[in-house]
């Protein structure tokens, strides 16, 4: 990057900007200051660094529309100012409301690995269960999910999530809590992941739906789809810095480019583009092995960003063919293995690697420098701080 550096001559940035400025620069295809930085961290790591059980920071009692707890996404941020990193803040969310909506209730038990929590959903054709154990040193687990028997539970799922006319609160309640640290997220998941996160059976059964009850799937779709973008409308209105595509399970480690075509591609689509006419950035999270997805969405949507395009042995994707095919079409985060180079790596050889991939993809802008899909619990510390200490210093612009 040093030889950029001295092109950019009277380009350089004279004034150091914020995390939130650095990194919707980057999402932009634009130049910052220097490379934003912002290793997967989204769990394990700051819920170490906090020190309490993780189920005490995951079952706080406190109002919260996000996917997990109001106090996580405060540690989330302490384990930013912490590493002093750019923050990708995606804890929030908007309250669905709505007249005579049924709500899951709650118990929590006490067991000898944490605490399990029960979950009831009681609506005019029966109720709906589900139970998550959450633990002191493990992310939370879901052992059991609300749709069982695939036709009746799913009559029942549509009840929990309103038929139509699908209203949600007008405002995020939590973006102070990042600020200028990083981004505000509106997060939504892609079909694949909604499906998995409700349907009980694992990929398995999610998949043998898909095949065995297609044309069942296909209403499941059609009317999941009203309900996303409907969703994706309520969040740019309440304006975030970013609308996040949350699409782990679409990832080719478990499903398919027919798969994707069918039932991805056409939401991607149409979210990207509505966030595009409203100004919004729209970005794509698909972990382990995502090429040739990330090709198609560049291609053919107008999405904005894409994440973590994780490298191998986990991934299959190589920055440098990213940037050469579609690194005029989409912000590039990514890709350093969190499975094993992040855990087990020296220092020295996170710098390295980090040279490597500004030298590759960073030097005009356009990428974010990132590792794969969450780094593990015991990452070590000094590795974080050097991915850091290598963006402020020689990622500069």
């Amino acid at each position: 990057m040093e030889q950029t550096t001295k092109i950019l001559g009277e380009e350089k940035w004279n004034k150091e900007m914020t995390s939130r400025e650095r990194i919707l620069t980057a999402m932009r295809r634009e130049k910052a200051d220097y490379v934003p930085v912002s290793p997967d961290i989204s769990v394990m790591v700051p819920d170490r660094l906090d020190g309490r059980p993780f189920y005490e920071i995951h079952l706080d009692g406190k109002e919260h529309n996000g996917w997990t707890s109001a106090t996580h996404g405060e540690v989330y941020v302490e384990a930013v100012k912490y590493f002093g990193m750019d923050g990708f803040y995606m804890y929030g969310g908007l309250k669905q409301i709505g007249p005579d909506r049924p709500e899951f209730e709650s118990k929590i038990i006490d067991m000898p690995e944490g605490k399990l929590v029960e979950r009831i959903c009681h609506t005019s054709k029966g109720d709906l269960t589900e139970k998550e154990m959450y633990f002191s040193n493990e992310p939370p687990w879901r052992e059991d999910k609300p749709i069982k028997d695939l036709y009746p539970d799913f009559e029942k799922m549509q009840l929990y999530m309103g038929l139509s006319d699908w209203k949600w609160e007008k405002e995020y309640k939590d973006k102070h809590v990042i600020g200028d640290y990083g981004i505000y997220m509106g997060m939504i998941p892609v079909f694949q992941d909604w499906w998995f996160h409700y349907r009980q059976g694992g990929f398995e059964q999610c998949f043998m739906d898909f095949l065995m009850d297609a044309d069942f799937m296909d209403k499941v779709h059609e009317y999941w789809m009203e309900w996303a973008i409907a969703n994706v409308k309520a969040m740019l209105e309440a304006k975030p810095d970013v609308i996040m595509l949350g699409g782990s399970s679409a990832s080719l480690s478990v499903s398919s480019p027919a798969i994707f075509r069918k039932y991805e591609l056409p939401f991607i689509q149409k979210a990207s583009t509505i966030c595009k006419e409203a100004g919004i950035i729209s970005h794509l999270h698909i972990c382990g092995k995502s090429w040739p997805l990330i090709e198609i969405a560049a291609k053919e949507s107008d999405l904005t960003s894409m994440e973590p395009m994780e490298e191998p042995p986990t991934g299959n994707v190589d920055l440098a063919q990213v940037k050469k095919i579609v690194g005029d079409k989409l912000c590039i985060k990514g890709n350093i293995n969190t499975t094993e180079f992040m855990l087990t790596a020296t220092p020295k050889e996170v710098e390295d690697k980090c040279k490597r991939l500004i030298d590759t993809v960073g030097y005009d802008g356009g990428f974010i420098l990132s590792t794969g899909d969450q780094c593990g619990r015991d990452t070590p510390d000094a590795n974080i701080f050097k991915m850091v200490e290598v963006a402020k210093t020689y990622g500069k612009y």
